[in-house]
C-alpha cells in the first residue's frame, strides 16, 4: 500500500469516528427531551386512568403513560 492510501483510508476512518459519535450524542440528547416532555405531562397534566402500575395523562392535546414500577414514561400513541 502507498503512502496516499493509508493516509485516504486513516482520513475516512477519522470522519466516519466523528460522525458516529456525533450521531449517538443526538440520539440520547432526543430520548432525553422526550422523556423530560413525558414527566412534564405527568407533572401538569390531567390524569385520565390509573390501572395497576399504569397511569396516563393528557397534556397539551397529546397522551402519555407514566409506569410506576419500570419509571418508564413515553408519548402514547391513540388509535
Amino acid at each position: 500500500m502507498s503512502k496516499n492510501n493509508k493516509s485516504s483510508i486513516f482520513f475516512v476512518m477519522k470522519n466516519l469516528f466523528i460522525f458516529t459519535t456525533v450521531l449517538l450524542f443526538t440520539i440520547s440528547n432526543v430520548h432525553a427531551n422526550e422523556r423530560a416532555e413525558c414527566l412534564k405531562a405527568v407533572e401538569n397534566g390531567k390524569e385520565i386512568i390509573d390501572v395497576n402500575d399504569m397511569k396516563v395523562f393528557s397534556y397539551n392535546g397529546k397522551t402519555y403513560t407514566f409506569r410506576d414500577k419500570s419509571n418508564r414514561c413515553f408519548e402514547r400513541a391513540l388509535r
